[in-house]
């Protein structure tokens, strides 16, 4: 359960949302676990509500205000908490605690997966007005990212990659060859399935952009769809996680097995081509 911590209500909506159901909670006597039955939702749920670690699942309002007698209320107020842009402080606080984790990417490793060298290089070209120290912040916090893939019990992991993720060169061949080898490591890791959904698949599930699909043992999924330019979003209703996961079923059909694929990788690994003269 998510450690309890002291929320500002003003700091965003998300907070405004969760500090209302706390206070509204406290007033009726009622613990965290009381409340999560009376809802139908687990004790994480609320917690992760409460401290606004993640917005309102879908349900979760329409179920608050039939217990508090707030008909609709909670239920408008979550829908303005799902269209602020926190996207990615939500995605990292699920990454964190999810136990499957599935990815689709088109265009470039994901961050999970990306060395030091490949993440700088694709940070610095995709926001080159962020200065030099500003880069080498979020580079660390991507990196520190990374360390749950060391976890005793990390979580399971599959992840399925464009052959353009694969065939596209990134600074140098070497920084390239580097995040190869990488990927081939980690798609011999345990935990991890790798597939690559090779050109000759043609049209695909997955045109309409990279998103990320996240289990939990003890909470409902969730799902992020990415956008241009660093943005994204939360898909958490029903419908929109039930076209997710119909299109990751999809790809990953698509896709070379993971035997195949590994061969596919290191194949590239002597075909990289780059030219900086």
């Amino acid at each position: 359960m998510p450690a309890p911590r002291v929320l500002d209500p003003l700091s965003s909506l998300a907070a405004f949302f969760g500090s209302e159901i706390r206070r509204m909670r406290e007033q009726q006597g009622w613990s965290q676990e009381e409340l999560a039955g009376k809802l139908g939702w687990s004790l994480a749920t609320v917690a992760s509500v409460e401290t606004a670690r993640r917005s309102p699942p879908h349900g979760f309002p329409e179920k608050a205000d039939a217990v508090f007698g707030l008909p609709e209320m909670l239920e408008h107020l979550a829908e303005l908490v799902r269209s602020t842009p926190r996207w990615f402080e939500h995605y990292i606080e699920l990454e964190a605690q999810a136990t499957r984790i599935n990815i689709w990417s088109m265009n470039l490793v994901p961050g999970l997966f990306q060395t030091e060298d490949y993440a700088r290089t694709v940070m610095r070209s995709g926001w080159p007005l962020n200065p030099p120290d500003s880069l080498e912040e979020e580079l660390a916090e991507r990196l520190e990212r990374q360390r749950i893939l060391e976890r005793p019990s990390p979580p399971n992991i599959w992840v399925v990659l464009h052959e353009a993720a694969v065939k596209q060169p990134i600074k140098s061949v070497e920084v390239t060859r580097a995040q190869l080898k990488r990927l081939v490591e980690l798609g011999r890791q345990p935990n991890v399935t790798l597939q690559i959904l090779p050109f000759a698949s043609g049209e695909h599930a997955g045109l309409g952009g990279p998103f990320t699909l996240f289990e939990f043992a003890d909470q409902p999924p969730a799902a992020y769809a990415e956008g241009r330019g660093g943005s994204g979003r939360l898909l958490d209703q029903k419908h929109e996680l039930e076209t997710a996961s119909l299109a990751y079923d999809q790809l990953r059909a698509a896709a070379l097995t993971p035997e195949a694929s590994i061969g596919l990788i290191v194949g590239a690994m002597s075909d990289i081509w780059i030219d900086r003269t």
